[in-house]
């Protein structure tokens, strides 16, 4: 039996503004960019013969689609970029998390068994912690103690990080996967520039693979990989530490058609494949300039050239060949048995080489339950909040306790469709939380049957007349800081020798946006907030994690209790742009049970106290919320 290293994942994400070469064009016309001389491109030969075959051929599209080899390319912002629009603007950590959950779903894996995580960037969205550990923290418990290494390098990350996986392998016998990302901004670059090169060139994505150990009886997979550094390129392609792009086009082409001959060379001579073999070459997109000499110097056929990114979404750094292999396995194109060799060579010098060959894929099984054996009590479980997060538990296999008051009939329904789909068990708990003695009952039964419960989730609640102070009397403000504040505080109290993982309270928006009404649903969360905060110590003694979550506006739940002017008032004060989908809200509250980092919230800390908030825009939590 063989040892090999192979792909068994993949993903990419690419930025969601597609800017095409007619928006440039348009920039270049107003002179917004820069460096574009039309006269000269249309006063030659070459130029003169394309547009004898194709009369409307513009010379921005002589240039930037002919000669350079771009059509569109992918962005974060759209067109054109501004400090400004990169406040709101997917990150490279918001790419990498998209195209490493693609992946490791293509694998059919758990990320807890994943040994070490592999990431690669130039544009990296914060300072500290690096991207890997991030990263990591959107997939796995708390518990886990996987290696994270972040290398800071751009076109060469992906392959520098590939051969230190296989070194990772080689020197930890238990591994089985890993996990090798590369994830760019590189539009960001583009702010203080104004030559028309870079734009046409760069573009925002990340990629991600999943490495596998696998024995086979012949060898497949990765079969020779190397890779340098050329210190003659060290000065003509960067960013300055403000951001600032600087660029030699000339040089750059130069060099880095010499390094990708030599790497393609002498990967296929340690494989011992000669260009007849070879199905597919997929090098570094960078450019027709540097791709086509490539080819023509080391005389292979063109069309066994793999531009298809390069054209569609641009430039993407180091992540340009794993976005290839992860489009052309998405498409069906990855067949088994296929020879493909890879080259890169770009910013800083570095360059480097693969070959790969196609092993068979593998059926994988895609229904992990990462939650099997827990057991989850959630109250208000008939409401459409409590609903939807206890169809998201058990497909993930916890048992489930569900807590309902008034609608036996959807009660039990629920529970069929949960016991039909996802074979857990499911018991039903029914308490008036306006009266203490159904409570009081309720927690009794729970002492009675239960030795533990994994996560005790709060979204029971009620929201009182939505009126001005003036108009609620103080019997309907008791009853509302009852049902949502007073009961959920003696619940969690009493049945704290049963808790082992995490207490969520679901608060509420309007405790930010503070429109007029629901004055007694407000104070009922707020009053649920403080208790969150003072219990939360006491928690974390004993590993529990305390979470209060605050949703923005979802299209289901409450939010439909409110008129026009109350919804938009709240949108406009967290920058929400439209209703966040029920189904995401009890996502996002599953994974904050027992995931660090949950993509679409935002997290502040009163002292232990995770408050998080979900549909929040960026920079409002960052600069106006007062947590």
């Amino acid at each position: 039996m063989t040892e090999n290293y192979i792909f068994s994942g993949y993903g990419h994400a690419l930025g969601e503004y597609s800017i095409d070469n007619k928006e440039l064009e348009e920039a270049v016309n107003k002179e917004f960019l820069e460096k574009f001389d039309t006269k000269r491109i249309e006063a030659g030969e070459k130029f003169q013969k394309a547009k004898a075959k194709s009369p409307s051929l513009s010379a921005f599209d002589y240039m930037a689609e002919l000669k350079m080899g771009f059509k569109k390319r992918n962005h974060v912002v759209p067109f054109p970029p501004t400090r400004e629009k990169y406040k709101t603007a997917k990150t490279s950590l918001d790419l990498a998390v998209e195209s490493t959950q693609d992946a490791i779903a293509d694998a059919g894996i758990n990320p807890e068994d994943i040994s070490a995580w592999l990431v690669s960037t130039a544009t990296p969205h914060e300072q500290a912690p690096g991207l890997a550990a991030t990263l990591k923290a959107y997939f796995v418990d708390f518990e886990n103690q996987a290696e994270t290494m972040t290398l800071t390098s751009a076109c060469g990350g992906f392959n520098y990080n590939l051969e230190r996986a296989i070194t990772y392998f080689k020197t930890h016998p238990k591994a089985k996967y890993l996990v090798i990302c590369h994830a760019e901004v590189m539009s960001e670059l583009l702010v203080d520039t104004t030559e028309f090169v870079p734009f046409v060139t760069f573009a925002d994505a990340s990629a991600t693979v999943i490495l596998s150990r696998e024995m086979t009886k012949k060898k497949e997979g990765i079969l020779s990989i190397v890779n340098y550094e050329d210190p003659q390129m060290i000065n003509y392609l960067g960013a300055s530490a403000k951001g600032k792009m600087y660029m030699q086009a000339g040089i750059i082409k130069d060099r880095a058609t010499v390094n990708l001959v030599r790497n393609s060379q002498e990967v296929l001579d340690k494989t011992k494949w000669c260009l007849e073999d070879i199905d597919l070459m997929i090098p570094h997109q960078t450019g027709n300039a540097i791709v086509h000499g490539v080819v023509k110097e080391l005389g292979l056929n063109i069309d066994k050239v793999y531009q298809k990114v390069q054209y569609e979404n641009g430039n993407l750094s180091g992540a340009s060949i794993p976005t290839c292999l992860s489009r052309l396995n998405a498409e069906g194109e990855l067949k088994a048995g296929e020879k493909i060799i890879t080259a890169t060579a770009g910013l800083g010098g570095e360059n480097g080489a693969f070959t790969y060959l196609v092993p068979e894929k593998k059926k994988v099984d895609k229904s992990i339950k990462h939650l099997k054996n827990r057991i989850s009590l959630v109250t208000g479980a008939s409401g459409g909040i409590g609903e939807s997060i206890a169809m998201e538990l058990a497909s993930r296999g916890s048992d489930i306790i569900l807590h309902y008051f008034s609608n036996e009939v959807k009660a039990n329904q629920l529970r069929e469709k949960i016991q039909k789909q996802f074979g857990v068990r499911v018991d039903l708990i029914c308490a008036n939380f306006a009266k203490e003695d159904e409570l009081n009952t309720m927690i009794q039964e729970l002492k009675a049957k239960y030795s533990k419960i994994d996560y005790l989730v709060h979204t029971a609640a009620t929201t009182g007349t939505l009126g001005r102070a003036s108009e609620i009397n103080s019997k309907e403000f008791d009853l509302v800081l009852q049902i949502n504040q007073f009961a959920p505080i003696e619940l969690t109290k009493q049945l704290f020798p049963l808790l082992q993982k995490t207490i969520l309270y679901v608060g509420s928006v309007a405790e930010d946006a503070e429109f007029p009404g629901s004055v007694s649903y407000v104070a009922s969360k707020r009053g649920l907030h403080g208790f969150a905060g003072s219990f939360a110590p006491e928690a974390s003694q004993k590993g529990i994690k305390s979470i209060y979550y605050m949703p923005g506006i979802v299209d289901g739940g409450m939010a439909k209790y409110l008129d026009e002017l109350q919804r938009n008032a709240t949108m406009m004060a967290i920058g929400q742009k439209k209703a966040t989908p029920l189904n995401k809200i009890a996502s996002r509250i599953v994974n904050s049970l027992y995931i660090p980092k949950v993509q679409g919230t935002y997290s502040t800390y009163e002292d232990v106290l995770t408050v998080r908030r979900d549909s929040y825009r960026a920079d409002d939590i960052h600069y106006n919320i007062k947590a």
